[in-house]
């Protein structure tokens, strides 16, 4: 075979698996699935406390491990400690690099980005620009109840994914790292300056209790109901008589195909019939489950059809969205045969704007009846 004739076989082929409407189905397969990945994203937050995904929890993962390895100097502040007692912390914290300033939540009814605005302002007025955190985490380990405490860990280790540090020196009421420095390792020293309460609720505690009061059962039904209010309906008219129409598949290169050499491979003007290619055996059913009528006759084809040996594909050219998932498997159940939705791509392919209609090769053509049905 030359490489032009091998050419005109592999577009024909290509044009064939096409018409086979593999692609077509799988995009069906997708649509009909997208309930089931909503779902499973749901389930996800839920279990996960609202985590992104898969990568972003990677990224962060793997910033707690670099966090966890290699910082070991914390001092802990909150926002009761007022504009001062926060600017010779920032003051500290910049002239010591080593040094991480470390909050445990947001004031209520804050967002985290607005929150921290405040924060970053105050910090970029030194230089170099001291090391904020939000880590609700390192308060709940170490049991941090009042501020300022500056504190000294281990170098960390992380395993099965927790932070494990020891306390090398902690202390109460002192943001000084000059004085830490001089009494490291002789573990924890209470309080040996003025403390105030944390006014900020700890972050991880606001999260607990957001997630139970989200109501995940009503956000399952509303992915389900969003699946179908995105999938295209076609509310076709019934046909008025039983009439067959014949498809050419023929395709026609329009244009010389050629290779990066500039060699022709198919010349204008090259007609190929996928069909002479490549069989379709199966046979397409179109029909409104709306209208009773043509969802009766539609099952006995099926029936009939498949008790003969032939691959049938059951198409919905619309359901009630309001019944979404429980129409469209409660159809299946009826015909008992999977069926899939009528996308662009199969109507546009077909020309079909009837239903009820059938879909089938017939010798080189393709065959679309549309059939009358009785009311």
């Amino acid at each position: 075979m030359s490489a032009r004739e091998k050419a005109i076989f592999d577009a024909a082929k290509n044009q064939a698996e096409a018409v086979d409407l593999g692609n077509i189905l799988n995009d069906i397969e997708r649509q009909r699935n997208r309930g089931g990945s909503l779902l499973g994203d749901i389930v996800e937050r839920q279990e996960s406390y609202g985590a992104g995904q898969r990568d972003v929890k990677a990224l962060q993962e793997r910033k707690a491990i670099e966090a966890c390895e290699s910082r070991t100097r914390y001092i802990f502040a909150s926002r009761s400690l007022g504009e001062q007692g926060l600017r010779d912390i920032f003051a500290e914290a910049s002239a010591h690099p080593e040094i991480t300033v470390v909050f445990q939540g947001i004031p209520e009814g804050s967002k985290i980005p607005k929150a921290f605005l405040d924060l970053q302002a105050l910090a970029k007025e030194y230089d170099p620009v001291p090391s904020i955190a939000l880590n609700p985490l390192l308060f709940n380990r170490h049991d941090v109840t009042v501020v300022p405490e500056i504190m000294a860990l281990t170098e960390g280790e992380w395993i099965n994914q927790k932070c494990h540090q020891s306390v090398r020196t902690r202390i109460a009421g002192i943001t000084s790292a000059k004085f830490l420095e001089e009494r490291l390792d002789e573990g924890d020293l209470g309080k040996l300056g003025p403390v105030v309460g944390i006014s900020e609720p700890n972050l991880m505690d606001v999260i607990a209790r957001r997630i139970q009061t989200v109501d995940w059962e009503e956000k399952k039904n509303r992915a389900v109901e969003n699946v179908w209010n995105n999938v295209p309906m076609y509310p076709l008219p019934a046909a008025t008589e039983d009439r067959i129409i014949k498809i050419d598949p023929t395709v026609e290169a329009l244009q010389d195909i050629k290779d990066a050499n500039g060699r022709v491979l198919i010349s204008a003007g090259t007609r190929v019939n996928p069909l002479d290619i490549k069989a379709f055996d199966s046979i397409l059913i179109v029909f409104n489950p709306l209208r009773e009528e043509e969802l009766q006759v539609a099952k006995t084809m099926v029936e009939e059809y498949v008790n003969s040996g032939k691959s049938v594909i059951p198409v919905l050219s619309e359901i009630d969205k309001a019944q979404g998932w429980e129409m469209y498997n409660g159809i299946a159940r009826e015909i008992n045969h999977p069926v899939y939705m009528l996308t662009p791509e199969l109507k546009q392919r077909f020309g079909i704007m009837r239903t009820l209609s059938v879909v089938r090769a017939s010798g080189r053509f393709f065959e679309l009846r549309e059939v009358k049905v009785e009311r």
